[in-house]
């Protein structure tokens, strides 16, 4: 049997995260949920790797190629109106009919909204 390692490169994400699966999203609270999403996930359209968004707002990448999760090389910061509506539009909350509210998002703490959601994305 084949076994998978699966590697993080430079450092590791802070818990928990959203893993980006096409139009799927999943949520990962330690390195084996987070292994086992990487390595079941597909990339975007026109994107070669998975991006992964940590609860401090950084975004890394796994490479499906290399079994390797990394910070992405961009140096964008994710905001919380762009992860509330990531979540939004995503299959998960059409599937469950439920959003996230973007209702005083200001008196709301960054790793409070991906915490949020990640528990929403909990089957």
């Amino acid at each position: 049997m084949n076994k998978i390692e699966f590697n993080i490169f430079f450092r590791k994400p802070k818990y928990p995260v959203i893993v980006i699966s096409g139009d799927v999203l999943y949520s990962a609270f330690e390195i084996d949920e987070l292994a086992g999403c990487c390595i079941s996930s597909i990339p975007r359209e026109n994107e070669n790797h998975i991006k992964v968004i940590d609860s401090s707002g950084e975004e890394f990448w796994y490479s499906p190629k290399h079994y390797a999760l990394s910070p992405g090389l961009s140096f964008r910061k994710w905001t919380k109106k762009s992860i509330i509506e990531l979540y939004n539009k995503s299959i998960n909350a059409q599937l469950a009919e439920r959003s996230y509210s973007l209702k005083s998002i200001s008196s709301k703490r960054f790793g409070t909204i991906v915490k949020d959601i990640c528990n929403m994305l909990r089957p």
